[in-house]
């Protein structure tokens, strides 16, 4: 991933320059006469690519990760990946891509080094929520329906299972993340972290990480599942926290939504800037 011009051209045994790739979608498209705005996943892949390469790159993967049929999911889930026309085999249309130099667990670390914050583990925020009064600000960001005691019924989330191996190889795949859309492949991917840190030495083994996906038992939340049913029920809870004071639910389980890591600080610095500071400050 993503579907580029190598994807169309190892495909159909083609070689196709990037303005011809339009007029022969086209054709793959127009066979199955999608005449009106794509209803569900399915349709709107089909409508961008045509059947084959939906069949063939996109259907099994979304099953598996989702375990819901594509025509059950609403077609915006598509919107983050890329169809490109060149060789471009960039997931994100971002300027500026990149990780942090010393990984994301560095960047919480020196945040909670502050001798401000107070760290408590092996804490269940409801077992000490009453503790806290309620003049306090207090921003919560797990699971939304979990905050409201699930009074209107639990929102469906999909967890992730990992399972790591070390391989006798300086290189097991090539490139850090390779995604496998036959269904018969229990796993949806294969992580090589190695590969996101060229510039570091490894030695002469290499780790290799498989990513099962799966529905939550509510223990251990990932992806929200916006689906209709879901996103109606989630409705309801927007609006119930929306009558919340000094309560502030965020983040990709406290909003229901699929967040990138940059949409997710950002998400939170614009929370603080725009609500939390203000009380802070007051």
């Amino acid at each position: 991933m993503p579907i580029n011009l190598e994807t169309i051209n190892q495909f159909y045994n083609v070689n196709l320059k990037p303005y011809e790739v339009d007029e022969f979608l086209a054709k793959e498209k127009a066979k199955d006469k999608i005449d009106h705005p794509p209803r569900n996943f399915e349709e709107k892949a089909i409508s961008l690519i045509g059947r084959p390469l939906y069949e063939a790159f996109i259907r099994g993967y979304t099953m598996k990760q989702w375990n819901k049929d594509p025509k059950e999911l609403p077609e915006f889930i598509l919107n983050r990946l890329p169809i490109r026309k060149n060789y471009n085999e960039s997931y994100y249309f971002s300027k500026w891509q990149g990780i942090p130099r010393e990984g994301y667990g560095k960047i919480f670390e020196k945040m909670l080094s502050n001798p401000l914050i107070t760290t408590l583990l092996n804490t269940n925020f409801f077992d000490i929520q009453k503790n806290i009064p309620n003049s306090i600000p207090l921003v919560y960001s797990g699971p939304i329906d979990q905050y409201f005691e699930y009074k209107f019924g639990k929102l469906e989330y999909r967890t992730l299972r990992f399972e790591s191996e070390i391989h006798p190889y300086e290189d097991f795949q090539g490139t850090s993340v390779m995604n496998y859309a036959e269904p018969t492949v229990p796993y949806t991917r294969i992580h090589e972290p190695r590969h996101l840190h060229p510039e570091r030495e490894y030695g002469k083994t290499t780790l290799t990480i498989k990513e099962y996906s799966s529905l939550d038992d509510g223990s251990n939340p990932y992806y929200p599942i916006n689906d209709e049913k879901n996103s109606s029920l989630v409705k309801k809870y927007r609006e119930e926290a929306s009558r919340l004071k000094n309560v502030f639910i965020s983040g990709r389980l406290g909003d229901y939504k699929y967040f990138d890591m940059h949409e997710t600080i950002a998400a939170a610095l614009a929370l603080y800037e725009d609500q939390l500071n203000p009380i802070l400050s007051a």
